[in-house]
């Protein structure tokens, strides 16, 4: 079986059956993170977007709020969980020399050659005026994982080794832990939000949507933690089916109550943003813990389909946007409604930008063999 990717972590196990379905996870995240890019003009959405659709869907929205809040909370845990052993395995240098390379090349290439050239075909700018504003766009995710292992990497080289060791969860009250965690991260999160709205993203090195850092940071040391205590190996299938089952019925309400107005309790004073807050936490936790059992229980083998996607999913998450852009852009005067053109958009940028990130390995791997020959040819 071919050893799984690991886009989107902060490190590689050698152990692929294992982790077989943390690939295909990942795979199905990407894939939702293109759909929810897919459906921004064609519903409502507090951030900005290029292309703009007169006609909106508001059962879109439903879904932008159930994605945001667990999609890169849970990318955040994935890659946190893998960090340590990188580290080890590498030791300091090496470690954020490959983080470097890992995620700061991608944004380079993308800030500023790709979207330089768009803004200077596009708009005809000088291409020195194009080179600006700097943007991070959607690889905003990468600057905070960047950020994130400089600070583990800088962290674990002063104070050495983890202390951290193996704990069976039989041993505590894993519902209620995963409960008071839930409840903690809405009870901060509105406090957070108070000042910092969902959708107002503010510079901080790297851009940061400030409503979700409590959600993002927690979960990455969670991740680290849960592979130093091998909690994903050791989750029951009790504990996941219970909380799988919660994910469902939180996402049912969410649907419910846009199509229907199923009003959520309204609080006083500062505790009146509780309630969504509270409702988000428990379907972030209730989203990690349950879709970690069931990939790991039904998607652990990997066909030649998977696997392809896993192995170019974190180029396509890299490429995809202004792929999506340019096919949005192209059904403009399309006469399919909002629901259809989530689909057809989504569904066109994800095949054009796995072709594209096919072709992109393809021309790496000819570029690394044709230097490798030649340097033996000169040896």
């Amino acid at each position: 079986m071919q050893q799984p990717s690991h886009m989107m972590f902060s490190g590689r196990s050698t152990d692929s059956q294992r982790l077989a379905f943390l690939d295909q996870l990942k795979v199905m995240l990407t894939l939702l993170v293109i759909f929810h890019h897919a459906g921004q003009p064609y519903g409502p959405t507090g951030g900005e977007w290029p292309i703009h659709h007169a006609e909106k869907l508001a059962l879109l929205g439903a879904f932008f709020h159930i994605n945001a809040s667990f999609f890169m909370g849970l990318f955040f845990l994935i890659s946190g969980y893998f960090i340590d052993a990188a580290y080890q395995r590498k030791g300091v240098a090496a470690f954020l020399t490959d983080r470097f390379r890992q995620f700061g090349i991608p944004v380079m290439v993308f800030s500023l050659l790709f979207l330089p050239l768009i803004r200077h075909f596009k708009q005809g700018l000088p291409w020195q005026e194009s080179l600006l504003p700097f943007t991070w766009a959607h690889l905003w995710f990468l600057g905070h994982l960047l950020v994130y292992a400089t600070a583990f990497a800088l962290y674990r080289h002063f104070f050495k080794a983890s202390t951290l060791q193996p704990t069976k969860l039989g041993a505590v009250p894993v519902n209620l832990a995963l409960l008071l965690y839930a409840l903690a991260l809405a009870l901060v999160s509105t406090v957070v939000r108070l000042w910092f709205p969902i959708d107002r993203w503010v510079n901080i090195g790297v851009p940061a949507e400030v409503a979700h850092l409590p959600q993002y940071m927690s979960l990455f040391l969670i991740g680290i933690i849960a592979a130093a205590k091998r909690w994903l190996d050791l989750l029951t299938p009790a504990i996941g089916r219970l909380w799988l089952a919660l994910a469902i019925a939180l996402v049912a309400y969410r649907y419910t109550y846009q199509l229907y107005w199923v009003d959520m309790p309204e609080l006083p004073g500062l505790l009146q943003g509780l309630p969504w807050c509270a409702w988000e936490s428990l379907l972030c936790v209730a989203m990690c813990v349950g879709l970690i059992y069931l990939f790991r229980q039904h998607m652990n083998q990997m066909g030649p389909v998977s696997r392809f996607m896993s192995r170019h999913a974190f180029m396509v998450y890299v490429l995809h946007l202004p792929i999506l852009v340019a096919v949005q852009r192209a059904l403009e005067r399309s006469a399919l409604g909002p629901l259809a053109l989530t689909v057809a958009s989504g569904l066109l940028a994800t095949l054009l930008s796995y072709a594209m990130a096919a072709v992109w390995q393809t021309a790496k791997a000819a570029t690394a063999d044709k230097c490798l020959h030649g340097r033996a040819a000169v040896n």
